[in-house]
């Protein structure tokens, strides 16, 4: 576990000095909120892989329903803070919807790659 918050906080700040950069020198193609959504993406991240480890302890059956659970549910939550940010700001709308969805793949690649590694550590 300790090693996943090492890599998660790792990779957080990489998007985050990445994000700088990218405000820095392209600031007319750069989502004002981009450091919020990696906020927002290193919470849910960090806390369905605690649920999901913990779920893989109790049985494998648990561990299924709950990615599946989880994933559902992160889904329609990451809809609707898209939905509310395109009523409240319509002017950056696309801006920030592709931000969302590039640290959306990144996060979620790095959270499979994780569980993979967690679930082979556990067997």
């Amino acid at each position: 576990m300790k090693k996943f918050t090492r890599s998660l906080i790792i990779l957080s700040a990489v998007l985050i000095i990445l994000s700088c950069l990218w405000n820095y020198f392209l600031p007319h193609h750069h989502s004002p909120h981009s450091i919020y959504i990696i906020f927002y993406f290193f919470i849910s991240t960090a806390v369905i892989h605690r649920f999901l480890i913990k779920a893989n302890t109790q049985s494998p059956q648990n561990f299924v329903r709950g990615y599946m659970m989880f994933t559902g549910l992160k889904l329609l939550l990451n809809l609707m803070v898209i939905i509310f940010y395109i009523v409240i700001n319509r002017s950056q709308a696309i801006v920030f919807i592709l931000t969302f969805l590039i640290l959306y793949f990144i996060f979620l690649v790095f959270e499979i790659i994780s569980l993979q590694k967690a679930l082979k550590e556990n067997k």
